[in-house]
This record gives C-alpha cells, structure tokens and sequence, in this order.
C-alpha cells in the first residue's frame, strides 16, 4: 500500500461509523426524561383544587409553573417551600403569577402569614413592590396563598378578577395599613 492509503482507510472507516451512528440516533425514538416532574404535596394540592374552582367561576385558567417564583418576602420564608401558579391572562403573559407557601401545621401557617403581611408593609417590604401593589393574602390550611398585583403595571383588564378569585380561597390574612 502507498504511504497515505493506511490512514486514508482508517478515515474512511472512522466516518462510516459516524454516519452509522448518527443514522440510527436520528431513527431511534427519544428515550424518556429522567428528572421527574416535581409533585405537589396533599396540602397544595387541595390548595390547588380551592384555586382552581375559584377561577374557573371566573372564567380564568389555573395551571401550575415550574418557574421560581420568590415575590419580595421575610427572610424567614427562605427555607419555606413554595410552589408557583399562573393564571392565563392573555393579554399580560408573563403575570397571573400565584404563590403557595407549605407549612408544616395550620398554625404555622399563620403565623407565617402574619409575618408576611407585617413585611409587605414594613419599609423593606413596601420597597419591593409598586406603589401601587393590591396585596392579596390567604390561609388555607396549611398553606400561605398570595397573589401581589399592580393595577399600573398590569396589562390585562381580568387582573383584577383574578385577585377577587383567589380572595375567596381559604381565610384572609389581615394585612396592616403601612
């Protein structure tokens, strides 16, 4: 064999074998996800039903985000889980954005969610938020709802059908005048 031809076939194999290779990944089907979904707890879950039930009286859509949603809160809500929902607002797309806090126990809950209402309204709080923020704050449960939302800022007119529906889930969480 000339000197070139050695290297030339093991060339020409090594691309067969890419070729092979790439054909019978672009034949194959996709193998499943492996990261599971995350699941939500009974609690949020029956958070979920009461949220649901209430838009849908509405005529608004609920469904559950992956994103991670940390709206302005005490430091004490760190290591609270919490789970993101959105209502479908088509006219605001990136809003609608409800969050669930899990406790451990109904009176934890309250009084987590006393502590949140004390910060919305303290001076670090208020700086978070709009001027004009309408703060909706629910108990139900085990669990924390609350739906912050700027009438300015908010582009679609159901905004505010969207904060009176989850004002009718669980009970109110008094929020302090600032």
């Amino acid at each position: 064999m000339p000197a070139g031809r050695p290297a030339l076939v093991v060339v020409l194999l090594a691309l067969g074998l890419v070729v092979a290779g790439c054909r019978a990944a672009a034949t194959s089907p996709p193998e499943p996800d492996p990261t599971p979904r995350p699941t939500i707890s009974p609690a949020v879950a029956a958070t979920q039903v009461q949220l649901d039930g209430a838009l849908r009286a509405r005529g608004l859509v609920l469904q559950q985000t992956e994103l991670t949603v940390r709206p302005g809160e005490p430091p004490s809500f760190a290591a609270v889980p919490r789970t993101a929902f959105r209502a479908i607002l088509p006219d605001d797309p990136a809003g609608g954005l409800i969050v669930v806090y899990e406790l451990p126990d109904p009176g934890a809950a309250a009084t987590a969610a006393t502590d949140l209402a004390a910060h919305v309204t303290s001076g670090p709080g208020r700086v978070q938020y709009p001027p004009d923020v309408r703060l909706v704050l629910r108990q139900a449960g085990s669990t924390v709802v609350f739906f912050p939302w700027s009438p300015a800022s908010s582009p679609d007119s159901r905004t505010a059908d969207l904060a009176a529906a989850v004002s009718t889930v669980g009970t109110e969480v008094p929020i302090p005048r600032g």
